[in-house]
């Protein structure tokens, strides 16, 4: 009796537990949302990506370097004990026989050494300060890449999701032509495969736009568990064909393209660095104060002492400072023969893209929107086959995909010329 009774015991408690968990919510974290366009994606980016933190970091170590280059050498301390009693009580100990002394000295830097290190530093440090503007630009292409590449993906989840639904339909039509007795059962099971296959597709085309969203998340700065995000604008917006003046972009990028001027500043820094090298082959002189007790004797003095540049006369680093500077100068001219080469390409790459564009929109794009209503209509009418409605749908498909393609090169393209130009965002 009491077993009984504590079975019942039992079965109340997992009753109730079970009661528990079916009335009470599932508590789950809700994501914030945040929508971003295009601009502010690449603006958000240059505020919160982590590589852009990082490589301001740079500029704090030039900064810091710039600190030791403008310090003086330390003075120096010398003591001389060379004859000290060990036991003053011994009868050996003799008090003339005591000799120590105290030097001190400094090093006195010749050839304005420390201003010509302060100045090897401030260039540094302005080529430190050009790489992350760089950095900058780097990441604004690499962000709007990445939205491009996010709006793509959703474009083809979307017609993933699309061709879906239109299967869906065609099969509960299916159905109920079935029952009529309209249509075989092979028909049936056919559109049933084809319905299946594009849930598949569909599967795949959402996970290839949630990854890429996810990654572009993290180019954000945000963390995916925390921020979900949502792309303003879309693929489809084509822009009217830019009017491209070549030497007026050309001579913007040798103004305001971080990595040409970081490439003229650094002839700035191998002629500073020369200078630097040429004082340093000049040795230093240091200077001594002493005082000297022996024999009981005070005597005081000065001496000083340098190298004598017989044999190494730095000779090994000004020849490479020399050679860094022509170096420096043989590659910002090939960066100028890379930027004309690019740009040309670009604007002939334009050219052709916007009238493929233009030609698949109005022509390709069109007629295979049209062919899939018309046989979509025929099908569901009982005018056409399901193998002819899956190929045509299939044609469109193919097209709609070669389209986003298309859009995205285009947009790339667009993106690239203003690479090629230099942008015109600052330091945070």
């Amino acid at each position: 009796m009491k077993r009984s009774k504590h079975k019942s015991n039992l079965t109340l408690v997992w009753f109730f537990f079970v009661c528990i968990s079916v009335v009470l919510p599932v508590s789950s974290k809700e994501k914030t949302k945040k929508e971003f366009s295009f601009d502010q994606a690449i603006q958000f980016a240059l505020k919160n990506n982590k590589q852009v933190a990082i490589a301001k970091y740079e500029i704090e170590f030039s900064k810091a370097d710039r600190i030791t280059a403008g310090l003086r050498p330390n003075p120096f301390l010398n003591i001389v004990a060379d004859v000290l009693p060990f036991n003053p009580n011994s009868k050996q100990f003799d008090p003339n026989r005591n000799q120590y002394g105290v030097s001190l000295g400094f090093v006195y830097e010749t050839e304005n050494k420390r201003e010509e290190r302060i100045n090897v530093a401030n260039k540094k440090l302005k080529m430190e300060e050009l790489i992350f503007l760089e950095s900058l630009r780097k990441t604004s292409l690499g962000t709007g890449n990445l939205f491009i590449a996010t709006l793509a993906a959703r474009e083809r989840y979307l017609l993933a999701e699309e061709n879906y639904k239109n299967l869906v339909n065609i099969v509960e039509i299916n159905k109920i032509r079935f029952k009529k007795e309209d249509i075989s059962k092979l028909e049936l099971l056919r559109s049933e495969v084809a319905q299946d296959q594009y849930a598949v597709a569909k599967v795949s085309a959402q996970v290839d736009y949630l990854k890429l969203k996810n990654e572009l998340i993290v180019v954000l700065g945000l963390n995916p568990a925390d921020i979900d995000i949502v792309l303003s604008g879309n693929l489809d917006s084509l822009k009217l064909f830019p009017l491209i003046d070549s030497e007026k972009l050309l001579k913007l990028a040798t103004l305001g393209r971080p990595d040409y001027l970081a490439l003229v500043n650094a002839e700035d820094v191998a002629l500073a660095n020369f200078k630097l090298q040429k004082a340093n082959a000049v040795p230093n002189v240091n200077i001594l104060f002493d005082s000297l007790v022996q024999q009981n004797q005070y005597m005081y003095g000065m001496s000083v002492n340098m190298e004598l540049p017989v044999f190494s006369r730095n000779q090994g680093e000004i020849a490479k400072s020399q050679s860094t500077r022509d170096q420096a100068a043989l590659f910002r001219e090939e960066l100028y023969l890379n930027l004309a080469k690019e740009m040309a390409i670009t604007e002939e790459e334009l050219k052709v893209r916007f009238e493929a564009l233009e030609q698949m929109r109005q022509i390709s794009l069109l007629k295979s929107q049209q062919a899939v209503k018309i046989v979509e209509l025929a099908y569901k009418g009982g005018g056409s086959t399901l193998l002819e409605f899956l190929d045509t749908t299939r044609s469109y498909n193919e097209t709609r995909l070669k389209y986003i393609d298309a859009l995205v090169e285009y947009e790339r393209a667009l993106l690239n010329l203003k690479y090629i130009a230099g942008f015109d965002y600052e330091s945070n």
